[in-house]
């Protein structure tokens, strides 16, 4: 979105980068190569996808006031496509406001988008409003690309914890638009003819991350103990209910990817009691208690969650169910003194290097090393035929090494009125060249 074009050279050890002209931050600044240059080198200190392509960069620097330039180490398959994810983008603000963060926390939110950030009030709302200055670029909108109009003056996200709350309140009318809601309402809302229902697929698959570090599941045995106890379609159906909002699949890409391979599959569902009996005897588990993490905040963690407990409880484990709120989750995760097992959802991502279950930096800790080096390796080849052939070696692996229980995939229900025009069903939602029509 900020870049105008690019070369590579010196057979792919150079990216040359020409930035936009005349984009202006929300504080009126103009965007430069040296605000490119504090957020990108901050992205590669602290974020999981930074981290993994700054393993590659020898330097990333300004050449001239609109012009960045990547210098690597060798080759690379991975330095477009992770700039360029969507979940997981490196932001772009004022060098100032990274130099104030370091690596803490950003304080001000200064962007260059269509919307600008005025205020957060925790448990009543987020508040963005049109950014009259904002640059768009001319190309037609392709995905999340492409021209960005703000045609509403305002955006208010509100958090509605309760899935019945929202429901009401969209079909009321508080509520423009909607998201994460039951999919067991689904028939019922489809035939509101104020309402527009969005089933968003592929969304997320469901995982039990091991604490791979320290405790229990550094026992490889048991790890595959659990795996061999499961029945995923029982878990999938405990999780989201109707069978059209689910599906059971082994990949750790999903099928409308041209990465998906089923290589691992035999792994996969084995509902087998007395295998998973005899590893756990191998294991040496004395039926300790295993520490559980989860949340209601998303109601198929919880559930899932459940389910799974009762199966691995059936065949000897001792599941101590810890239900907190998310963002006791999302700290506890990364100390490892504090769980053994947290359910989580791994979200799209565009190039397998980005799967943050297989890296091991992130919580759960897969610090598995023939995983590291094939994942280096994947992230240093440039031909897909042969990225492709190392990502189905890094599958096999990972379904002999189970570093977390992949349940399945899930898609998710999404409301709006029908007044709401342009919005696209995309992964993620966004409210650029979406207006409301009275």
């Amino acid at each position: 979105m900020l870049a105008e074009s690019y070369k590579i050279g010196e057979g792919g050890k150079a990216y040359t980068i020409k930035l936009r002209e005349g984009v202006p931050f929300h504080n009126g600044k103009e965007m430069a190569s040296a605000d490119v240059v504090a957020s990108i080198n901050r992205w590669g200190k602290i974020a999981t996808v930074g981290k993994r392509l700054f393993s590659q960069v020898e330097s990333f620097k300004a050449i001239d006031k609109y012009t960045v330039e990547f210098r690597l180490k060798g080759s690379s398959g991975i330095v477009l496509s992770s700039l360029a994810n969507i979940n997981l983008i490196p932001g772009i603000y004022p060098k100032e406001v990274i130099e104030e963060a370091g690596d803490g926390m950003v304080k001000q939110f200064i962007g260059t988008g269509p919307f600008k950030f005025v205020e957060r009030i925790p448990d009543r709302h987020i508040k963005f409003v049109r950014f009259d200055k904002y640059a768009s670029r001319k190309e037609a909108q392709t995905g999340f690309g492409g021209k960005k109009i703000a045609y509403v003056d305002e955006i208010l996200f509100l958090p509605v914890p309760e899935v019945a709350t929202r429901i009401a309140g969209t079909e009321s009318g508080d509520y423009d638009f909607a998201d994460w809601i039951a999919p067991d309402a689904y028939k019922r809302l489809k035939a509101n003819p104020k309402l527009d229902t969005i089933i968003v697929k592929p969304k997320e698959y469901i995982v039990g991350v091991f604490n791979k570090k320290i405790g229990h599941f550094t026992n490889k045995k048991l790890r595959q103990a659990a795996l061999a106890a499961l029945d995923m379609e029982a878990v999938m159906k405990g999780a989201i209910g109707q069978e059209e909002f689910f599906r059971l699949d082994n990949s750790l890409m999903f099928k409308e990817q041209v990465w998906w391979t089923d290589v691992g599959k035999e792994q996969y569902n084995q509902k087998n009691k007395e295998k998973a009996k005899q590893l756990l005897k191998e294991s040496g588990y004395k039926g300790e208690p295993i520490r559980w993490m989860c949340s209601m905040a998303y109601d198929w963690m919880y559930k899932s969650s459940l389910v799974a407990k009762q199966q691995l409880e059936d065949v000897g484990f001792k599941i101590d169910l810890q239900v907190l709120d998310w963002a006791s989750v999302v700290q506890r995760r990364n100390d490892p003194t504090m769980y053994d097992v947290f359910v989580t959802g791994m979200i799209f991502f565009g190039d397998p290097t980005y799967v943050l279950v297989l890296n091991c930096d992130w919580p759960g800790w897969t610090c598995i090393p023939s995983i590291d080096s094939l994942m280096d390796k994947l992230a240093q080849e440039t031909r897909f035929e042969k990225r492709f052939e190392t990502w189905k070696e890094i599958q096999k692996v990972f379904w002999d090494e189970v570093p977390v229980l992949k349940f399945g995939d899930f898609f998710i229900l999404r409301l709006k009125q029908k007044i709401v025009k342009g919005h696209k069903n995309l992964i993620e939602t966004f409210f650029w060249n979406v207006w409301i029509e009275k």
